[in-house]
């Protein structure tokens, strides 16, 4: 994992409808072209439109870098797109926890700075390839940055699955749902679920069990390699696959939902000040010793 440096052209995207964000797009912007670089500005939202700063420039080379302005939800829809264009993200948290992003409000021109000076390590990140299969076709697909989650709908009923990984059967599971997390999730929905934290840099994936009801399946880390399928196995229980917190996608009672590790990964631009226990310590995972 070297060092980049002489980056050219840079992205900057932004929060969709988002004031702040739009403002700060425009400030970051500004100050990334007294630098004597070229600036993309896009909002994150469909058929946006890109704008190049200075005004009329010729873009010469390729984004070596976008810069992301927002919470954790912009970061996840960057983060897709970056598995795709492999760009690595640098962001500022413009929301409540911000665990993925680099900088803040306050901090945001000596951080970028410091990467941009002193060149940055790219930390790839694992994703989630997430399908739902129904009589035997795929009817749904999607890939996800943090988790797939398996989860009920209004009513109170437990819900039953059939958990197996790989070709190996674990068990029969009642519970309100299943959380498969990357480590990058680990301290969302997961860690919430009483999962682990799990360091980014390990490839593997984390099975929580939601409130399990007389089980003893407690949460486990398998390697990523390996398919986790979840069958349901209950009739008449209104269960939903959330992927992200972002997409949602209804299930009939004997839907297959399977989550594997993607060929392909996202990256982040990780600076010398950007040390994952520090960052534990920061959003307050874990105590200062």
């Amino acid at each position: 994992m070297g060092t980049t440096r002489n980056v050219r052209t840079v992205s900057v995207l932004y929060k969709s409808g988002h004031d702040q964000a739009r403002g700060l797009a425009w400030t970051v912007a500004d100050w990334l072209v007294a630098r004597g670089l070229t600036v993309l500005i896009r909002e994150n939202a469909l058929e946006a439109v890109t704008v190049v700063a200075p005004a009329g420039a010729m873009v010469t080379a390729p984004p070596g870098l976008t810069v992301v302005l927002g919470g954790d939800g912009t970061m996840l829809a960057a983060a897709r797109q970056s598995a795709v264009d492999q760009v690595p993200l640098f962001g500022i948290n413009l929301g409540r926890v911000g665990f993925m992003t680099a900088a803040g409000l306050d901090d945001w021109p000596e951080r970028l700075a410091e990467i941009l000076d002193d060149g940055f390590t790219v930390a790839r990140r694992i994703l989630l390839d997430v399908a739902v299969i129904r009589n035997a076709a795929t009817v749904f697909t999607t890939t996800a940055v943090n988790d797939a989650v398996v989860s009920r709908g209004a009513m109170a009923r437990l819900a039953s699955f059939e958990v197996s990984l790989g070709d190996a059967d674990i068990c029969t599971l009642r519970a309100d749902g299943v959380v498969v997390s990357t480590p990058t999730g680990s301290t969302a929905y997961c860690v919430s679920a009483g999962g682990p934290l799990i360091h980014p840099d390990l490839d593997v994936l984390c099975v929580v069990p939601i409130c399990p009801f007389l089980s003893d399946f407690t949460p486990v880390v398998v390697p990523s390699r390996a398919t986790v399928r979840l069958a349901l196995c209950a009739p008449e229980t209104s269960m939903y696959l959330t992927c992200d917190g972002q997409e949602l996608f209804p299930l009939d009672d004997c839907d297959l939902v399977t989550v594997r590790r993607a060929e392909q990964t996202f990256q982040l631009a990780r600076g010398k000040g950007n040390g994952y226990f520090e960052k534990l310590r920061l959003k307050g995972f874990i105590n200062r010793p």
